[in-house]
């Protein structure tokens, strides 16, 4: 998840953002070249960490898409004593385009037993070892929506966390999920995610509603949260400041903190997790 040469960060992140693009994507999707698809896929299948170190309650499950495609995913919940709690809430975790939800595996169970929340976190399409299916952006978007659906049944209160491209994934939920009920109660942190998403002629190319500095409206802005890192070449980009200055001033949450892109290492996500909780147990607008 860390990258330690900020030099090849634009780049790496360029790359996979691109992976999720379909070459033949209508004018309001995405649209690059399949050519990288493969190879981000594969990094994201050998990132096979252990199980957490942490006592929260791990299940496997399996969530099937509009289209009949089974995603991979797991839960991990608090002791069954504070189970009351987090059977009121959910947190869906958003990993980067290059990762897997088996990288996850600590952030989520550190961040179930913390908040008290039980935390999910999905396989993207195309992802899981067995799949043969080609992820695209817009499918992809489509499967984190209908899962956030079946998340909220029961007038669940629902967080999305998304990470890099998580993040770009996350804010468009959020604004989807306001846009079907302005009574939805979903809100949404991103970590690290580009301000705008990179244009690359001949490579990719996105419409600008994809960028979170145009998803940032009014409503969607005091359900959002945005956190960067010093470290993490994203934060250095003058839309990633006018994002934090929108957000702050439309009465969203921002964070500014040590360290680099995503780092999930045992430093970097002690820096995390209590903004994380944090944001997990504010209470909706």
């Amino acid at each position: 998840m860390h990258i330690a040469s900020a030099g090849i960060k634009p780049a790496l992140i360029a790359l996979c953002l691109m992976m999720l693009c379909g070459s033949t994507g209508a004018a309001d999707d995405c649209s690059v070249a399949d050519v990288l698809v493969s190879s981000w896929v594969r990094m994201a299948r050998n990132n096979s960490p252990g199980l957490p170190t942490t006592k929260a309650t791990r299940r496997e499950l399996e969530f099937k898409t509009n289209d009949q495609v089974a995603l991979k995913g797991y839960s991990y919940s608090p002791p069954s004593q504070e189970s009351e709690t987090a059977a009121k809430h959910f947190v869906l975790l958003l990993q980067g385009s290059a990762s897997s939800a088996a990288q996850l595996a600590e952030t989520a169970s550190r961040l179930a037993l913390a908040a008290k929340r039980e935390v999910f976190v999905y396989e993207y399409r195309g992802y899981a070892a067995e799949s043969v299916v080609h992820p695209t952006a817009p499918a992809i978007q489509s499967d984190i929506d209908a899962i956030i659906d079946s998340l909220s049944e029961g007038g669940r209160r629902g967080v999305v966390i998304g990470m890099s491209m998580g993040g770009i994934l996350a804010i468009q939920s959020l604004k989807r999920s306001l846009k079907r009920s302005e009574r939805a109660d979903l809100r949404a942190l991103m970590d690290s995610a580009p301000a705008q998403v990179p244009t690359i002629p001949f490579l990719l190319r996105c419409p600008q509603s994809m960028n979170p500095l145009d998803a940032a409206t009014a409503d969607v802005i005091q359900r959002l949260g945005v956190v960067y890192s010093h470290g993490d070449v994203w934060a250095k980009d003058p839309a990633a400041e006018e994002l934090m200055e929108k957000v702050k001033a439309g009465g969203g949450r921002v964070w500014m903190i040590d360290g680099g892109h995503v780092d999930l290492s045992a430093s970097g996500l002690a820096l995390r997790l209590p903004i994380y909780v944090d944001f997990v147990q504010q209470r909706s607008p």
